[in-house]
């Protein structure tokens, strides 16, 4: 089976059967000890993210972010 491959290569898949994409499961990890480590998970990744873009060159275009969160 596709999934179980996938597993044990440390990807999970994002369907159960017939996955077309899978995340590293370190990834997942990764995301897991942020959500456990931050009071309020959603807005320290979209910091993250506000920040990851800005260093390539994406400007927001409406400052008052937590409006959407």
């Amino acid at each position: 089976m596709l999934a179980q491959v996938l597993v044990y290569h440390s990807l999970f898949p994002t369907a159960p059967s017939q996955p077309r994409m899978a995340v590293s499961i370190d990834l997942v990890r990764f995301y897991w000890a942020l959500f456990e480590h931050s009071c309020d998970a959603i807005h320290a990744l979209a910091s993250a993210l506000k920040t990851h873009y800005a260093r390539r060159g994406f400007q927001m275009t409406h400052g008052d972010v937590s409006d959407f969160l």
